[in-house]
């Protein structure tokens, strides 16, 4: 796939696709008066007969039948122009690439929008995302996609910041990309291990400084939560610390922190089989810490990085972690186990424990953590809380931004006596109610005073029918949010 800048007429230059642009409640734009002029009014009778309006990412397929240089006219909705957003143009790519995958192998688009590095960074962005196919496992896989190349007509943006936009759309396509194949890849293949030499891989193409470490240093460090769970795998764990320094000495230093569960049968109290066939996914939040720092050396945010990862399988072997077992955190604190399948929040004790040792300025964690938020926000959309409200608000700024759904839930003070222990400090579950709430006051036992926010991601990780803008299955979701907080720090 190729982005170019190109210069001429969109009636006569030669292509298979012609893209153009209609908000919702405009008649046509400029461009495509044009075109509908060129082919007679087809347009005009089709947008009718089809009843198109415009609306985000819908499309309308016009056969030119020679009377241009394209082959096809492909008219895009961007929406109504009054809620129109940059982040909307990734959409309009996701949609624009996911139909033209399959036959065309040169685009040319001549949208009638503001031709700024930020529009054609997001349309980029989606246009590499719309791409997207999980196919690794299938034999002849990608021989019904082309090899396409998209030529942006844009007059009034120079090659200079074209190239920009191309290089950061495309970084942070590919980073998102990234993301999908990890929580796509099978479980007998992403072990902790696996996702460890994938994070030593990422350090060493960027330029960052990585420590690992095995079973016995993760006893060493007393990191009880993370070594607990790992007991009833035959898979060793692994924890994961990743390091980013901006070139100039940095005012502030951020730790993203990523569940890394590679699956999870749920342990002793073991899952329904229904219920464990997608688990391969329960490491989404290790995959958007990774994403986001494949990506993070090409937007050079002026924070101080630290990606840290708890890498396990939750299984039932015979050294498994027991309901009733009480667990001692690297910061000490200790945990009464109710219910082994809420193992996230007991191997991310430990990530937190580490980042607030190493004296960060604010945290984030990214989990796929409780059932309890899907249930709450539904499939497309993540929940956020934690003790700091400024960190939470930012975290809101950049999911708007970037045009990912997260919705902050209430730190209820009332809650909290549903995970008192009379045995331990905490117990990892509560009641069934406000479980997703229970499990991020759970965490909180483990920052201190550090700001921090905890972000639930178990609803958009993972999408097994897929959606409009979503392929079927891994997502991405969040790699783009962290990214957008990161550099708006």
């Amino acid at each position: 796939m190729e982005f170019k800048l190109i210069k001429g007429d969109p009636l006569k230059l030669k292509s298979n696709v012609l893209v153009v642009a209609k908000f919702e409640e405009d008649s046509v734009s400029k461009t495509v008066k044009k075109v509908d002029e060129a082919l007679k009014g087809t347009i005009t009778r089709l947008v009718d007969e089809e009843n198109f309006k415009g609306e985000l990412g819908k499309l309308l397929n016009v056969n030119t039948i020679g009377k241009t240089g394209s082959d096809r006219v492909l008219v895009v909705g961007l929406g109504k122009k009054t809620d129109f957003t940059p982040s909307d143009l990734k959409k309009v790519g996701i949609a624009v690439a996911k139909k033209v995958k399959s036959f065309a192998s040169n685009v040319n688009i001549a949208m009638d929008i503001e031709a700024s590095k930020l529009n054609c960074q997001h349309l980029i962005t989606g246009l590499i995302l719309g791409t997207y196919d999980y196919n690794k496992y299938k034999s002849g896989n990608n021989e019904n996609n082309k090899d396409t190349n998209y030529n942006f007509i844009l007059s009034k943006l120079s090659h200079k910041d074209f190239e920009s936009s191309v290089e950061l759309g495309e970084g942070i396509g590919d980073a998102t990309c990234f993301t999908r194949d990890l929580v796509n890849e099978p479980p007998d293949t992403m072990t902790p291990t696996k996702l460890a030499e994938t994070a030593k891989k990422i350090s060493e193409e960027n330029g960052l400084e990585c420590e690992i470490f095995n079973t016995v240093e993760i006893r060493e460090r007393k990191m009880g939560g993370l070594y607990a769970v790992s007991k009833g795998s035959l898979q060793d764990p692994r924890f994961i610390h990743l390091t980013y320094k901006p070139k100039k000495k940095a005012k502030k230093t951020v730790a993203i922190v990523g569940k890394g569960i590679t699956f999870d049968s749920g342990g002793l109290c073991i899952k329904p089989a229904d219920y464990m066939k997608t688990m391969k996914m329960d490491m989404g939040g290790s995959a958007v810490v990774l994403g986001v720092m494949k990506a993070i050396t090409l937007l050079k945010p002026s924070v101080n990085v630290h990606a840290l990862i708890s890498a396990t399988e939750n299984m039932t072997g015979g050294g498994a972690y027991k309901p009733d077992d009480v667990v001692t955190a690297m910061n000490g604190k200790t945990m009464e186990i109710v219910n082994t399948d809420a193992e996230g929040r007991v191997v991310l004790s430990d990530a937190l424990s580490f980042a607030v040792e190493l004296g960060v300025d604010e945290i984030v964690d990214l989990a796929t953590l409780t059932g309890a938020c899907l249930v709450a926000l539904g499939t497309y959309t993540a929940g956020v809380m934690g003790n700091d409200q400024l960190v939470i608000n930012r975290v809101l700024k950049a999911a708007n931004t970037v045009g990912e759904k997260i919705w902050q839930l209430p730190m209820d003070d009332e809650l909290r006596k549903d995970i008192e222990s009379d045995v331990a400090d905490v117990k990892n579950v509560g009641s069934r109610y406000g479980g997703a709430i229970t499990a991020g006051m759970f965490l909180e036992h483990f920052v201190d005073n550090t700001p921090w926010a905890h972000i639930d991601i178990a609803g958009p990780t993972f999408i097994e029918r897929g959606g409009e803008f979503y392929p079927k299955g891994a997502t991405g979701f969040g790699v783009q949010t962290i990214l957008q907080y990161l550099m708006e720090r």
